[in-house]
């Protein structure tokens, strides 16, 4: 869930410490990691659940902060070469192994830095809309104290030095001809002016003290009030503003027509690393593009069975215009759509106890997104729980333009972002206090993702996909993850149009045009993501076929869930040798 030019988010300050054991060495070293990632992203620590630097703002577009992570890299690499790898125990070990892929990945980004952050903004993860998100959700979760509440504002302050910083970055950009394309710039504008737009009192970034909590009274609640109202209205909404009118008659113009990465200068070097970096292995975009039209063509074939278990009579295209045109597929209200997704968690919940050992703790909310960013967000998204749990989990479903949202994809789709999904995946990895934190709050893309489109598999076992046109929403949408291999690839490094893309969508997959129209702009916005999704998937499924065909009656699903699970996030090599180990030891009887 980040912008691009963040993908190496986690550099700490260096602190050597006394001589001691192997064990003991990296648990410092990873101690002081973790600290420093709190640190350097106060956004990061704030979600986490961490205070203590409420009252700062990133700092990373500064000459400074990228000097200091370049530094804290080497150093950070040179403290774990000396720790001998082979004097750990099965678990350090692993995190040694994660840790150095982690920051050998982060050099790798560090060297295109100065590039990516002269994009420092788009128009699905930018800091205008995460700070907007941020402040709502602080209304549902207010500050405890005032001293609280005064460090929000010193974080006001912080957040608007971003937003100048960002604007100086992109006029360099501009210089350097490294721009965003149009289409970017054109969604971000109307969400820039939504806040600019409005006075303290209605703005999101006033809902923190409407909600101030009864142990402030008297004088100290009037002045709280009042120095909130003033940062908003004199600081954050001016910042927006400027940014509104640096958009419009600045970049805009200035922004390029080709959507694609490598059209712009060093781009394509920008987008190989993105490629290595979200997928986590050495596959090419040329590669990754041949592995996209195979599995088209084999879901395609599964297609063709699942429309003709429906009755429908008629071409796979015939069927995918009835599915996206034909009201019974379309939800009333949001009422309907809430209802239909308590259903499936219901569902899920009966049953997923069968495939984990191990289930999270910590619950999760439905919320549908804040009308300021839905039309720009894709069909919904997860947001972690904090680490104490007293946060939970939430499954964001996109109600916008609602009759583009169909009812045949809800299994699907909660599969994915909750449980057995994204949420099973990512709490019982917070909730693993035995793992450093840089394992519990991490992980590579493509396993994230990677697993969120496996769980969607998982659905049968659950009881879900018995009706055949959900059935044929968890196609279409292994489908849609299949014709991202191709879309993104084909506009960053093939040279496809926007509209080359959206044909391809339209003319493979069953979403709805509002659906692809949004999909592709979100991969023009944060090239090689969507990549990660589909290649995960592909070595996870390899994984359990391998692990079922090895160990025969041995194979226990919840033993092997939890095997990939417990340890937290890793690149897909680390992974894969690390359940080959499991599965020995499994032959050996555990």
């Amino acid at each position: 869930m980040r912008a691009i030019f963040a993908a190496a988010a986690m550099l700490l300050l260096v602190v050597v410490p006394a001589a001691a054991g192997p064990a003991e060495d990296l648990a410092q070293l990873l101690e002081d990691y973790d600290e420093d990632g709190l640190r350097l992203y106060p956004s990061g620590a704030l979600w986490r659940g961490e205070e203590r630097y409420l009252d700062r703002y990133e700092e990373n577009l500064a000459d400074a902060h990228l000097a200091e992570r370049r530094a804290l890299n080497a150093a950070y690499r040179a403290r774990l070469d000396a720790i001998p790898r082979g004097g750990l125990s099965y678990q350090d070990g692993l995190s040694h192994d994660i840790f150095a892929w982690q920051l050998g990945d982060d050099a790798d980004g560090l060297a295109l830095s100065e590039r990516f952050r002269l994009i420092p903004l788009n128009q699905f993860y930018g800091e205008h809309q995460s700070f907007a998100r941020e402040m709502q959700w602080q209304s549902r979760f207010p500050f405890r104290t005032a001293a609280h509440y005064d460090k929000a504002v010193a974080r006001m302050n912080g957040f608007a030095r971003w937003m100048d910083q960002a604007i100086a970055r992109m006029r360099e950009g501009i210089a350097q001809g490294v721009v965003q394309p149009r289409v970017v710039v054109e969604r971000m504008i109307p969400q820039v002016e939504a806040q600019a737009n409005k006075s303290a009192e209605e703005s999101v970034f006033y809902t923190p003290v409407k909600n101030l909590p009864d142990t402030i009274k008297g004088a100290e609640r009037r002045r709280v009030t009042a120095a909130y109202a003033k940062a908003v209205g004199d600081v954050v909404l001016p910042a927006y503003r400027r940014l509104a009118e640096f958009l419009a008659e600045e970049y805009l113009p200035a922004s390029r027509g080709p959507v694609g990465l490598s059209a712009m200068p060093g781009g394509k070097e920008m987008y190989l690393y993105l490629v290595k970096s979200t997928t986590t292995t050495a596959l090419t975009p040329d590669e990754i593009h041949a592995i996209g039209l195979e599995e088209v063509a084999r879901i395609a074939k599964e297609m063709e069975r699942v429309k003709k278990a429906t009755g429908f009579e008629g071409t796979l295209a015939q069927f995918r215009a009835f599915l996206r045109s034909d009201p019974r597929f379309k939800f009333k209200d949001e009422a309907a759509v809430l209802a239909e997704y308590e259903r499936i968690k219901a569902q899920i919940m009966a049953h997923v106890g069968a495939l984990f050992g191990t289930l999270a703790k910590t619950g999760f909310e439905i919320k549908f997104f804040e009308p300021f960013i839905a039309p720009t967000k894709a069909s919904a998204e997860y947001n972690s729980p904090s680490a104490d749990g007293a946060r939970p989990g939430i499954f964001w479903v996109n109600s916008y333009d609602l009759p583009s949202r169909p009812t045949y994809t809800t299994e699907v789709l909660e599969s994915h972002e909750a449980v057995p999904g994204h949420h099973q995946q990512i709490t019982v990895a917070i909730e693993n206090k035995s793992l450093p934190e840089f394992r519990r709050f991490g992980g590579p893309t493509a396993y994230v993702e990677g697993w969120g489109l496996y769980s969607e598999s998982l659905g049968k076992e659950l009881g879900l996909y018995t009706d055949p046109y959900q059935d044929f929403g968890r196609l279409s949408f292994d489908m849609w993850r299949a014709c991202r291999l191709v879309v993104d690839t084909g506009m960053h490094w093939k040279g496809w149009t926007r509209e080359q893309a959206i044909q391809y969508l339209l003319d493979n997959t069953s979403l709805t045009e509002t659906d692809v129209v949004a999909e592709i702009e979100r991969y023009i916005a944060i090239p090689g993501q969507a990549l990660a999704y589909k290649i995960g998937q592909l070595n996870f499924l390899a994984l359990r076929a391998k692990a079922e065909k090895e160990l025969g009656d041995k194979f226990d699903i919840r033993r092997f869930h939890d095997a990939l699970l417990l340890d937290g996030g890793m690149p897909i090599a680390i992974l894969n040798a690390k359940i080959e180990g499991w599965i020995a030891a499994e032959k050996a009887g555990g």
